[in-house]
């Protein structure tokens, strides 16, 4: 049965090392600071799933404070374990564990028509969206790659809230000012 637990410093920098630079292409990559800064902070969680005593799966989830929203950084599944459907049921897993402190999980995704690999772009929201993601017509660009906006609703009711000024505001607690303002766009449709 896959179960998730939280990952300890030493484990966050393997990770990153074997797995997070494996995973995502380097235009997408926070560096390891700054991943281990927000860490320190208590803004970021990073959770290994867990199947027979092996991380199978992962997930970096920024979690601002006081907010009812998290938003899904990266989540990947170790190469050996895809196509076994343990990245939905991590997905899952992420919903019950979140619901007490939020109501949705917000996601970003490779917007298909602005990526290298659009059918790939493509697979990854149909990936997000068959789990029970709600693909808004948000656009935000950042540090030079187009996203999608996605959100999970995990708690039992689901605010309304302009997702644009949402995660806005959250690119704006999360970098600093400098970076926000030369790295973050809202794209119109």
């Amino acid at each position: 049965m896959l179960s998730i637990r939280a990952m300890d410093e030493r484990e966050i920098c393997l990770l990153y090392e074997q797995s997070l630079s494996r995973d995502f292409p380097a235009s997408e990559l926070k560096s390891l600071s700054a991943i281990l800064g927000l860490y320190r902070r208590g803004m970021y969680d990073v959770l290994g799933a867990v199947w027979n005593d092996a991380v199978v799966a992962y997930a970096l989830i920024y979690r601002p404070k006081d907010d009812r929203v998290v938003l899904l950084d990266y989540l990947a599944v170790e190469p050996d374990f895809r196509k076994q459907g343990l990245g939905t049921q991590l997905l899952d897993l992420l919903r019950a564990h979140y619901a007490p402190i939020a109501d949705i999980i917000m996601i970003e995704c490779e917007r298909p028509k602005a990526a290298p690999d659009e059918a790939g772009a493509r697979k990854r929201i149909h990936f997000y969206t068959h789990a029970g993601a709600i693909l808004t017509s948000v656009r935000i660009w950042l540090f030079g790659v187009e996203y999608s906006i996605l959100y999970m609703p995990c708690g039992k009711q689901l605010p309304e809230w302009d997702w644009a000024q949402k995660m806005l505001a959250m690119y704006r607690q999360m970098l600093p000012q400098d970076l926000f303002i030369s790295n973050v766009r809202l794209l119109r449709s």
